[in-house]
């Protein structure tokens, strides 16, 4: 029996998404193998099915494991960043993919 949880969620808050990332809409659609005005279109009309909408869960999900694992000291999280930029390197940049 497959997991359908992800499906409860409707759409992803693009704008949101992007912050949490600390990403530029040309960052989001590098990574996203798509147009700069693709990623603007889903932040004024998010997807509400299909492959993007996937995607854009994964990187949702993606940050909730993320924030589970930050280190944390004095109740504060450590290092000068949530999350590194994008073509950092980081799991979810471009670059890490090459």
């Amino acid at each position: 029996m497959m997991d359908h949880s992800f499906e409860l969620e409707t759409v992803v808050d693009v704008v949101a998404l992007r912050g949490e990332l600390g990403w530029t809409q040309q960052q989001l659609a590098d990574h996203c193998g798509v147009d700069r005005s693709t990623v603007s279109t889903w932040e004024t009309r998010p997807p509400t099915k299909g492959p993007a909408l996937i995607l854009l869960r994964q990187l949702q999900a993606s940050l909730s494991d993320a924030a589970r694992h930050i280190p944390v000291v004095d109740g504060v999280a450590a290092g000068p960043e949530k999350f590194p930029q994008a073509g950092t390197g980081h799991p979810l940049s471009s670059e890490a993919a090459e």
